[in-house]
């Protein structure tokens, strides 16, 4: 008997700590948002973010399960209540509950549980004073604070205020951690303490998972600039997880020493789990779960005083680098963001419907994966840098729109800033120029050696097809495709090819993708690099010599080299054939790259003149000349040049954010990201050699922000003074006086 009731007991443990976690996931799993007050806290604070996802899900765990064992081992219930716990659970869960009734039902739940736990308090207070101090991992709770702080304090190489910023972010961060560590092994112990003995090992892995994230920050931070967080958010399209599509697209594949290698981390992490418990229990380390508030409370105090104190001896420009480049913050400040704050709404250019063409040209469009600009010059790419020179329009200047791949195709074939991404993605319908192109007659033929489903660029460009004859990828189930990026480079050169000489001249849209660039920089297995000195490890230094920067240079521009002669082979076929003259030739790159100019790796992490400033080289019809010099050009310019070409009126591309390079100008030309994990810049506006930069709020989550500020306006002699916001408005006007008429139809 005694046995069976000792069953049932531990059966309606694990339900009732069953139960409350599906109570305390319910708001998580249904999307629901928490409101307190006028504000609304979506309970999934990053969809699709694997990080934010996990800590906020392992948050719930915690919770719940303390919840629901606590209610089962002070018998609220016994048996029954358990069962009730998990029926209220699992109906939150499965959405047979509407939001009003389950947090009516939770909340009378709480009330119970308080009233409770305030009893017990009352009558036990003095045996559990009594009660002895538990054992604790104070070993690994140190070596995990250890981490935080110097994640966190990495970023100092980048601080900007000088002495006194540097102490404040010091000081203000190592509590901050103290506060989030100590909270964080409270929660853990009474985890341990309250949930069934089948389900404690689940603190354990999350106490592992914590120490390899907290070693990836550090390393990836050094390595790219950019933490575990905003990666994994680089990885979020539409709030879900794209890992695969993300490997798949820079040719990285599973392997087994890669499954080889991630068992060797789970051992080493577990002998470090397990062995700083042993340590810990040798050394006699015991604490009361009070005691860890304690500390948590006092270290919140002092970070509030210091906060509170930081305006008398640290400036501006340190509290503000500090406020920005920390996501969490546990004291809240006040801080004028920026130089000038602004409520916006940014202006969506219209679609071009019905397109009045008088002329018909073949328009042949190469974007090339990862081309910085200063790779175009003789020494590197000879044929593009001559032929640019003597026969294409010559553009003092050139961006890209973004610093992402799928950002800058999005911007070029749509004709709008990159801050419409998003809800272009969600509508999965032909990109506004090939849907154009398309109604006017003309046959749309698409190729790329690598995949077009990473970042959902295919539904987001292509629709599912409707205004593309041709739209030919790379694809998992591929098995015509040669292995190496750089063959199936070639591959494309030979099946467009096929295409040219299967048509006549006149009337086709021909848009081919170069990938070879891309990381870990390719070329053809019977190419002779021209630099001869270079990397021969794909894998980067963390903490790179000069001299290992200057060999992934090389390594970098053996890959454009290669690249050179292929762009070679494609143009001078055109004129082998006689479809050179008449046609439309564009060359471009999606984006730059970075290598180690502001201390990281590859791009994505700014809008640095390395990561967007990209070749943008026309060539004309011949009928319509080579094009008259211009100052400055961007992706943005390459659909109302387009247009232009077709002979269709003004009119019809007008709205565009960009402009026709035939039409000349001093146009500002506009660069926009979500991401900006480095300094914080999400959009740029240069003209003239002047560059405002704006920041917002979460600006590693695509959309389009209400709110911005100016982060800072600068010129040829450096950055401009500007001690008010008025001031910093009026210099935008002077400076760039065509950008927010363009761009915005509010600007406040």
């Amino acid at each position: 008997m005694e046995n069976k009731t000792a069953m049932w007991g531990r059966a309606a443990h694990g339900l009732g700590w069953l139960g409350g976690v599906l109570i305390a996931l319910t708001p998580f799993v249904r999307g629901w948002s928490i409101a307190l007050g006028s504000n609304l806290i979506p309970a999934r604070l990053w969809p699709g973010n694997l990080i934010v996802e996990l800590i906020v899900a392992g948050l719930l765990v915690a919770v719940g399960g303390t919840f629901g064992g606590y209610w089962w081992e002070k018998r609220h219930g016994g048996r029954w209540g358990a069962l009730d716990l998990l029926a209220w659970g699992g109906a939150g869960c499965f959405g047979w509950l509407v939001p009003p009734v389950y947090w009516l039902g939770l909340a009378a739940l709480l009330g119970v549980a308080g009233v409770a736990a305030l009893r017990a308090w009352w009558n036990g207070r003095r045996a559990d004073a009594r009660a002895p101090a538990s054992e604790w991992n104070g070993v690994l709770c140190g070596l995990i604070l250890v981490l935080a702080v110097a994640s966190d304090c990495i970023m100092l190489e980048q601080v900007k205020g000088g002495v006194p910023a540097v102490l404040g972010f010091v000081l203000a961060r190592g509590l901050s951690q103290v506060v989030l560590v100590a909270v964080a092994w409270f929660c853990l112990q009474q985890f341990a303490r309250w949930s069934p003995p089948g389900t404690r090992w689940l603190g354990g892995l999350a106490v592992g998972v914590a120490l390899v994230a907290l070693c990836a920050e550090i390393g990836m931070r050094k390595l790219w600039g950019k933490g575990l967080v905003l990666f994994f958010g680089e990885l979020t399209v539409g709030g879900k997880f794209d890992l695969l599509h993300v490997l798949q697209g820079g040719g990285i594949r599973i392997s087994v020493p890669v499954c080889l290698a991630v068992a060797a981390v789970v051992l080493v992490v577990a002998a470090i789990v397990l062995g700083s418990a042993w340590l810990s229990r040798r050394l006699g380390l015991r604490l009361r779960s009070c005691q860890l508030l304690l500390v948590a409370l006092g270290a919140w105090l002092l970070l509030a005083v210091e906060q509170s104190s930081e305006p008398h001896w640290n400036g501006r420009v340190g509290r503000w680098w500090q406020r920005r480049s920390c996501m969490i913050h546990l004291c809240p400040g006040v801080f004028a963001p920026g130089l000038a704050s602004y409520t916006v709404q940014f202006r969506e250019p219209p679609r071009p419907s019905a397109l009045s063409v008088t002329r018909r040209p073949d328009v042949y469009w190469f974007i090339v994966e990862t081309l910085r600009g200063d790779g175009a010059r003789p020494e590197v790419m000879p044929f593009l840098s001559q032929w640019r020179d003597s026969e294409c329009q010559p553009i003092r200047e050139t961006r890209s729109a973004a610093n992402a791949t799928h950002l800058s195709w999005f911007a070029m074939l749509s004709g709008k800033p990159p801050v419409f991404w998003e809800t272009d993605r969600q509508a999965r319908r032909p990109a506004p120029l090939l849907e154009a192109l398309h109604a006017a007659g003309y046959r749309n033929e698409v190729r790329s050696s690598a995949i077009f489903n990473y970042a959902e660029m295919d539904t987001t460009n292509f629709g599912h097809g409707e205004a593309t004859d041709v739209l030919l990828s790379l694809t998992p189930e591929s098995t015509e495709w040669p292995a190496g990026i750089s063959e199936r480079d070639l591959h494309v050169l030979d099946l467009w090819r096929d295409s040219v000489l299967a048509r006549p001249a006149g009337g086709t849209f021909r848009l081919v993708a170069v990938e070879s660039p891309h990381y870990p920089y390719n070329w053809a297995a019977d190419f002779t690099p021209p630099f001869a000195d270079f990397a021969k490890s794909s894998w980067f230094p963390l903490h790179p010599s000069p001299q290992d920067i200057v060999q992934v240079k090389h390594r970098y521009w053996d890959s454009l080299a290669w690249v050179d002669g292929l762009l070679g082979k494609y143009i001078g076929f055109l004129k082998a054939q006689g479809r050179y003259d008449d046609a439309m030739i564009i060359v471009t790159g999606d984006h730059g790259e970075e290598m180690q100019e502001h201390g990281v790796w590859f791009h994505t992490s700014g809008l640095t003149v390395e990561e967007t400033a990209v070749p943008v080289v026309v060539k004309w019809p011949k009928a319509l000349g080579r094009g008259e010099p211009v100052a400055q050009a961007s992706h943005l310019d390459l659909m109302p040049s387009i247009l232009d070409a077709l002979g269709c009126p003004q009119a019809e591309w007008d709205g565009l954010a960009g402009h026709s390079l035939r039409q000349g100008g001093e146009p500002t030309a506009l660069i926009m990201s979500h991401y900006a994990s480095q300094n914080g810049e999400g959009m740029v506006w240069r003209r003239h050699g002047y560059e405002a930069a704006f920041a917002w709020e979460k600006i590693w989550v695509p959309g389009q922000p209400r709110h911005i500020w100016l982060e800072r306006l600068t010129g040829p002699q450096g950055n401009l003074e500007l001690y008010t916001p008025a001031a910093a408005t009026a210099a935008l006007h002077q400076f760039f006086p065509d950008a927010i008429a363009r761009w915005f139809t509010s600007f406040e």
